[in-house]
């Protein structure tokens, strides 16, 4: 699966880059991509809570505790590799921001909307029935040959009711919105946006982009 693309949109320069989340070895490829393409400027796919809790602890580490699924999903993913935490691409992304003075923002909706959109899509039998589905995905055997082939599997079986399948979408169209509102008042003209695989062809659709390629 193809996970890197360039574009030209509104006449910027941007380069999409679908990471694996969890996996080290993706600070190596951001890298990469960073001193080949040369941004003026990065767009990350997390919230602007999400940012500034990078920030608070790249200024000040702190224990993380991932969440049951966010468990499962490393031990799956060690697989292909060493995974981390934070999310090692957004730790370089802010390592890469330093070093070349190039500024962040944030392209997912704000918690509150975040919060506001799941409690008007989920009903508690919604939160049962993930609930109970944990089990079954430690259980499961992906038999898949490349993360990437893992993360989009992974993403259908965590979002196989509708209200989380539509609670993503929401997402996807949330961060196409913002890409195209900074592509218009940024002066920047190339742009890195890194978002997780997942969401990613889901943002290049409400962009109107893969079809040009």
């Amino acid at each position: 699966m193809q996970r890197i693309l360039r574009y030209e949109f509104k006449g910027k320069n941007l380069l999409f880059f679908g990471t694996i989340k969890g996996l080290v070895k993706e600070r190596a490829l951001l890298r990469k991509l960073t001193a080949e393409f040369e941004p003026e400027l990065l767009l990350l796919g997390i919230s602007p809570e999400e940012l500034e809790g990078l920030r608070s602890y790249l200024a000040k580490p702190f224990d993380i505790y991932p969440d049951e699924y966010e468990v499962i999903y490393g031990l799956k993913l060690e697989k292909f590799g060493e995974v981390g935490l934070p999310v090692p691409t957004y730790l370089e992304a802010f390592a890469l921001s330093k070093e070349r003075n190039i500024e962040m923002l944030p392209l997912d909706m704000p918690e509150k909307k975040y919060s506001d959109l799941y409690l008007k899509k989920v009903e508690f039998y919604h939160i049962l029935l993930s609930n109970m589905r944990k089990k079954r995905l430690a259980k499961k055997k992906f038999n898949v040959k490349t993360p990437e082939e893992f993360v989009m599997m992974w993403d259908a079986e965590v979002n196989k009711l509708a209200p989380f399948r539509e609670i993503e979408r929401e997402r996807e169209k949330y961060m196409a919105k913002r890409i195209r509102d900074i592509v218009a008042q940024r002066e920047e003209r190339k742009i890195l946006v890194i978002v997780e695989l997942e969401r990613l062809y889901g943002v290049l659709r409400d962009l109107n982009l893969l079809h040009t390629k």
